[in-house]
């Protein structure tokens, strides 16, 4: 069985469209306070594997 994570991620557009659509990421623990910020440009999914990256390494942290 997998443990589940105490981390979540928030992902929210900030402008552009298609390949220059500017996208901000919130990673929040489990009383939703925020523990790390960044930024990506380009697609939605590649914004979204940005923030997973970001949280897997602070899961290894832990």
């Amino acid at each position: 069985m997998s443990e589940k994570s105490s981390y979540q991620i928030k992902l929210s557009r900030k402008g552009g469209v298609g390949a220059n659509t500017n996208w901000h990421w919130e990673i929040q623990d489990a009383e939703g306070t925020v523990v790390k910020t960044g930024s990506a440009v380009g697609e939605e999914h590649k914004a979204f594997a940005t923030a997973r990256v970001a949280k897997e390494k602070l899961e290894a942290g832990k």
